[in-house]
Order: structure tokens, then C-alpha cells, then sequence
């Protein structure tokens, strides 16, 4: 018996699918993202538009395990805990926006790139021999080949899709239009799943991978 007192029988309609869900989920990480973006767009954020943000998270907690909603809500929710934004707030906050949407605010200018919350903290070493590698976005040092190049090179092995056997997933620094959010896509969703499970993937930018194979950078 369903919950309008009909069965599945009744109507011949199945009950919403995985995919369905998924659906769900990107559509709201969108706006999500869109919601943040809007928030920077005059360069900063107030008590009002943290308050929005916050019920906004609450009201959507399907999200809750998903990335950027699960850094976002935490750090909201306690910087509003007392209904007031203070200035060392506001700063925090500001800067958690710019990494969760990859928007850089300098003199009221916001500039694209990928986000900054999902990356190692600090980054570890690189280690290329016997070690596997999937990369993401566009990288300022080449091609995909190129970059496949470099790591084979010394010793590393590239994978096409990110999985329990690989141990990097390098993130360009020019992002992608492949990406299927903003800021970040469906192999950095994934790593941030198999982290989940206990397998220690790395999501480094380009930049940190980079010192590894020019050391002067």
C-alpha cells in the first residue's frame, strides 16, 4: 500500500528511481552553486544572505552527503548560530563561498576556476612510480596526451575513469565545459565517494602536481 493508499499495481508506476534521484541531486547542486554565485555577485555577504543560504541548505537536505553541500551546511549553520554575522564571520564565510563555486573576488570581479573545497589539505607528496592517475578539466601544461606523457615518464600509469585502484585524481587548473557542475564533475564526485569508503584517493590541482615534475615551479 503506498502512501496515498494505493499500490504499485494500482497505477502501474514504479517508484522514483535511482536515477531519478541522481537527477534530483545535480539539479540542486546547480542551483546551489548558482545560489552561492549570486550571494558573491556583489562581492561580499550579510547576516540576510547567510540566514537565505542557511534555510535554503535546511530545506534541501537531500544534499546532505553531497558535495559542496556537506562543507557548506556545517560552517553556515555555526557561523549563524547566534542569528548574527560578525566581521570575522563574514570573512570566513566569503572565503568558503569562493571555493565551494571556484569564484575568485577581486575589486567586485568574479573569475571561473575549479573549487577549492574538495582538494587535499594539506597535499601530499607525489609519488609517480607504481602509482595509478586520473586527470580532470584543462591544464595550463599541455594536452591530455602531454599530461599522460609526463606521468609515464616517470613511472605512473594513466587511468580513464576513477576508481579503487587509483591513487591521484589531478584537477586541471582551467577546469572544464565538460564538467557536469560548474566548478567540478562527475570523476571528483566519484573520487569523493570511494574516499568515502576508506581507499585514500588524492584530488590535487594541477598546480601541486606540477612542483613534482618541474621542480622549480
Amino acid at each position: 500500500m503506498g502512501i496515498f493508499g494505493r499500490t504499485r499495481a494500482d497505477d502501474g508506476m514504479a517508484p522514483a528511481s535511482a536515477l531519478t534521484a541522481r537527477y534530483r541531486v545535480g539539479r540542486d547542486t546547480d542551483e546551489l552553486i548558482g545560489l552561492c554565485r549570486g550571494i558573491l555577485a556583489d562581492g561580499g555577504i550579510n547576516s540576510a544572505e547567510a540566514t537565505f543560504l542557511l534555510r535554503w541548505l535546511e530545506s534541501n537536505r537531500l544534499l546532505c552527503n553531497e558535495f559542496p553541500f556537506n562543507v557548506l551546511y556545517p560552517r553556515v549553520a555555526r557561523a549563524m548560530q547566534d542569528g548574527v554575522l560578525d566581521a570575522s564571520e563574514e570573512r570566513e564565510l566569503l572565503e568558503l563561498l569562493m571555493q565551494a563555486t571556484g569564484q575568485v573576488i577581486d575589486q567586485r570581479v568574479a573569475n571561473s576556476g575549479p573549487s577549492g573545497l574538495m582538494f587535499d589539505d594539506p597535499a601530499p607528496e607525489i609519488i609517480h612510480a607504481s602509482r595509478s592517475f586520473v586527470f580532470t578539466g584543462v591544464f595550463n601544461v599541455g594536452s591530455r596526451k602531454e599530461v599522460s606523457k609526463l606521468i609515464e615518464e616517470r613511472g605512473g600509469r594513466v587511468a580513464s575513469s576513477v576508481s579503487g585502484k587509483v591513487h591521484y585524481l589531478i584537477v586541471g587548473n582551467l577546469g572544464s565545459d565538460d564538467w557536469k557542475h560548474s566548478t567540478h564533475g562527475t570523476k571528483i564526485l566519484k573520487a569523493l565517494e570511494i574516499r568515502e569508503t576508506g581507499w585514500p584517493i588524492a584530488i590535487v590541482t594541477e598546480a601541486h602536481w606540477s612542483r613534482y615534475v618541474f621542480p622549480t615551479c
